[in-house]
């Protein structure tokens, strides 16, 4: 197993901090479901340490990996593989392997488009989000005058050994599991006192959708939590993931995004995939041995072979919501917490995905008075009749076709 980025162990005895979070940033942000908390709710948190300095007990924090992350109706939690298949699907997948980028040369800067052909990866240990719960009582601090959800200090159960990664934008989840709220940082660290520092949170409900409304953003890009998707250690070892995946592909849409992401920081071509947009498995594409970049078979054990299994299945019955941009495709696994190797799926391209159909696409940025209706009109088409589902339709058709012009 990897070994997890850790820094000296510190033992230290800690009383049970009581403290009271106004979630109202949060609150008024996660999608349209009912269930959420509701506008300037405040949600009373006990954090209490688990370790003590004198009898020597753990403060490597509570297993997180079988908790359940939202609702079950949340985009998250639902199957994608009866999902009608968008007309548009080959033409997205290409445009999104094809990066633009520019290279200064003596002439001035020059537009450079490259075409990546790279298979499937898996982050395991760099560029993915660890998520932790318990631990010792630790100080959570925003490091600028505006941090998101977060304001001044907090106290939450943090385990000792579990760091934030400067390195790779410092992605780090803490789950309060009494309360069943998590809290994800961006540019978090931990300081030479122990306590942990960031630069910007947001706070989800596990019990929500797990999305936000248009031009809401997170601690990523998307505006979608860092956790979500995430291949998880112990569905791994139990042969079966029951949620969608996150994925990260080299170029998505700078212009457009769909729900359930809420915002983009995408690099590619207008007509390309856009962020939010849900891809799968083609039915008829079954598990294939991986190779390296001089087409040598990879051998795998026979535990990665099952892990593969179980991630082929879940890509094929669930699918993958594009969260993020990466260099090549790229699925996460929970940070140091599994046994994948990461080439697992080298076997697999996009080209063996297709594109669920797109809902309504958001212009990037997200003009204001989108954003403020956002959630009135989702919530509207959610109980919309044949008239209306018309309308929306047509709506929707007509900003596909300015996104289909580059």
């Amino acid at each position: 197993m990897n070994t997890q980025f850790r820094r000296p162990g510190r033992r230290a005895g800690a009383a049970a901090a009581l403290v009271t979070l106004a979630l109202v940033a949060a609150a008024c942000g996660e999608g349209d479901d009912s269930s959420s908390a509701t506008a300037d709710a405040t949600v009373t948190v006990t954090a209490a340490a688990t370790g003590d300095a004198d009898s020597g007990s753990s403060t490597g924090g509570n297993d997180t990996s079988t908790q359940k992350f939202f609702n079950d109706a949340s985009v998250w939690n639902t199957r994608a593989d009866t999902e009608a298949t968008d007309k548009s699907s080959a033409k997205m997948l290409e445009l999104a392997m094809t990066r633009i980028g520019w290279e200064e040369k003596k002439t001035g800067l020059t537009k450079v488009v490259k075409k990546v052909d790279d298979p499937l990866w898996i982050n395991t240990t760099e560029w993915t989000d660890p998520v932790v719960a318990g631990g010792v009582a630790t100080e959570v601090t925003c490091r600028q005058t505006s941090c998101g959800d977060g304001e001044g200090s907090i106290t939450l159960d943090v385990p000792e050994d579990v760091d934030p990664d400067p390195e790779y934008d410092g992605w780090y989840t803490i789950l309060d599991t009494t309360n069943n709220i998590a809290y994800d940082l961006w540019r978090a660290r931990r300081e030479d006192d122990g306590s942990i520092s960031y630069h910007y949170m947001k706070i989800w409900n596990l019990d929500g959708s797990g999305w936000q409304t248009a031009g809401e953003v997170g601690a990523r890009g998307s505006g979608l939590p860092l956790f979500a998707g995430l291949i998880r250690p112990a569905e791994l070892e139990a042969g079966e993931i029951d949620h969608a995946l996150a994925i990260a592909v080299p170029a998505p849409s700078s212009k457009w995004y769909v729900s359930p992401a809420s915002s983009t920081d995408g690099n590619g071509k207008n007509a390309s995939l856009p962020i939010g947009a849900r891809i799968r498995l083609k039915a008829n594409v079954t598990f294939k041995n991986p190779v390296d970049s001089n087409g040598k078979k990879i051998a795998l054990t026979a535990d990665q072979k099952r892990y593969a299994d179980a991630i082929v299945l879940a890509l094929r019955t669930y699918g993958a919501i594009v969260v993020e941009r990466a260099e090549v495709p790229t699925l996460f696994a929970q940070r140091d917490a599994t046994d994948l190797e990461g080439d697992e799926l080298q076997g697999l391209s996009l080209d063996d995905f297709e594109v669920v159909k797109l809902g309504k696409k958001y212009r990037y940025p997200t003009p204001d008075k989108v954003a403020t209706n956002a959630a009135a009109t989702e919530s509207a088409a959610a109980d919309s009749t044949d008239s209306s589902d018309t309308a929306t339709a047509s709506a929707t058709a007509t900003a596909t076709d300015t996104a289909g012009s580059n």
